[in-house]
């Protein structure tokens, strides 16, 4: 169980990094094409990934030593990162063919969001297993997110756990 933790910390961090910092244009919804709304996202998410590997480098060698109230910083700050993230993500302009996928696709990121804060409050208090746990919920989560928007053609965007390590 003690190395499960730490693979899931990784996957958490591709779930925080998916996301990343950027400017919207000022384009109404009707006007943008869904391969507008992926250029403008992308750089976005990517941002997000290239900051949350920083976030969590050294988090899984903190879970294996069994420095869990270290680990729980590493989240902490991944997903304040990725509430900022999601945040600049709901202001970009949104095709209007597609507003009822990315509703759903925003959804999970805020479920995303809030699994890795959950993930850092069960470290803080060193629940290793409840971590554990919560971490199965955000890889089901990842998927179901990926899922919704396989058709748009996001590289960045979409949660990839293997990019952390």
């Amino acid at each position: 169980m003690r190395g499960r933790l730490g693979r899931r910390a990784g996957g958490a961090a591709a779930v925080v990094l998916v996301l990343a910092v950027g400017a919207a244009s000022p384009a109404s919804a009707a006007e943008i094409s869904r391969e507008q709304y992926v250029a403008r996202t992308e750089p976005i998410c990517k941002q997000n990934v290239l900051a949350n590997k920083r976030i969590f480098e050294g988090a899984k060698g903190d879970v294996k030593a069994g420095k869990l109230k270290q680990a729980s910083t590493h989240f902490r700050r991944a997903a304040a990162a990725f509430a900022k993230t999601i945040g600049q993500i709901e202001a970009v302009p949104q095709p209007g063919a597609d507003e009822a996928k990315l509703a759903s696709w925003l959804g999970y990121l805020h479920a995303e969001r809030d699994f890795v804060a959950s993930i850092g409050k069960a470290l803080a208090a060193e629940q290793r297993h409840k971590a554990e746990s919560i971490s199965v919920k955000l890889n089901r989560n990842s998927t179901r997110a990926n899922n919704s928007v396989l058709g748009f053609g996001f590289d960045y965007c979409l949660i990839d756990s293997s990019r952390f390590g």
